[in-house]
């Protein structure tokens, strides 16, 4: 069994509880980057939301009037978003993305990147590049560290795939892969630290 059908085994079992520690309002540094996508992007845009798990963020995004797709690998999840949010779900591999090339105007990807190996995570990054339009922005959003291992968390014996990165590590990777980084910062939310960034498809 391959790295993406075991994520999504785990998301499928942990739902309901992942739901219940996390599906509430946005953090403040995520409001921060949602808006500045929105401004980049403008009123008309489309957003990708890459891994949109409960629907959380694309709720928030709906509330503003934003045109939002949303894909996820998890059945569960979608499931779960689809009591939450109006526009299109899509049960997706995020490492091949069934979309026409330049179709979004911008991207958002946090929390989801990191439950990829990283040599998996680049070809991601690759496809995200390739269904945005120039100039379209992606934010992205993962763990600090230096680990790439197996972790339980929320039910147990439920294991999930987290690899995490060193600020300059993604930058680098960004860089190589079609993205100019507009801005890179790092915060601390649910005792975790976290990197973010805002880059700019070229």
């Amino acid at each position: 069994m391959d790295t993406f059908k075991e994520v999504q085994n785990a998301y499928d079992q942990i739902v309901l509880e992942y739901a219940k520690r996390n599906h509430a309002n946005m953090a403040d540094n995520l409001v921060v980057l949602a808006q500045e996508l929105i401004q980049h992007i403008g009123q008309n845009g489309h957003i990708l939301e890459v891994g949109c798990g409960t629907g959380r963020d694309m709720s928030w995004f709906e509330s503003q009037r934003s045109t939002i797709t949303g894909i996820d690998l998890s059945m569960g999840m979608l499931m779960y978003a689809r009591k939450e949010v109006r526009g299109s779900l899509v049960s997706m591999n995020m490492r091949h993305l069934g979309f026409c090339a330049g179709y979004f105007d911008g991207a958002w990807c946090c929390a989801s990147l990191l439950h990829l190996p990283k040599a998996e995570a680049v070809y991601t990054l690759q496809e995200i590049r390739r269904v945005l339009k120039l100039g379209g922005m992606l934010v992205l959003s993962i763990q600090k560290g230096t680990s790439e291992d197996w972790e339980e968390s929320y039910v147990p014996g439920v294991k999930r795939f987290f690899a995490r990165y060193q600020l300059d590590e993604m930058r680098n990777i960004l860089s190589k892969n079609g993205f100019s980084i507009r801005k890179a910062n790092s915060s601390q939310e649910m005792n975790r630290e976290w990197l973010s960034f805002v880059c700019i498809a070229k």
